[in-house]
């Protein structure tokens, strides 16, 4: 199955699963219905569509989760140990 007809359907199911119809949530998540139809028919929208539409869902937190919290950088990590970075003789 594609991605983002998936990605619609979960996203009508929590629409439904809250009662919403869909001009309720459009309203809520600020995007027109035309938007939010897209959506849920597996066609492309915007990042911040979606985003606004997982928030008023209450999965305001869906997308960050979705990745790994950023690394520190070699440089950022001796800040942080509080050494200084010395010269090889």
């Amino acid at each position: 199955m594609n991605q983002l007809v998936e990605l619609g359907q979960r996203v009508r199911q929590q629409r439904v699963s809250q009662a919403l119809k869909q001009r309720d949530l459009a309203a809520k998540a600020a995007v027109s219905i035309d938007v939010l139809s897209a959506l849920e028919n597996g066609r492309s929208v915007t990042v911040e569509s979606l985003s606004r539409v997982l928030a008023a869902l209450g999965f305001a937190d869906a997308l960050v989760d979705l990745l790994p919290a950023p690394v520190p950088s070699p440089i950022e990590l001796q800040k942080l140990a509080g050494k200084e970075r010395q010269r090889v003789r």
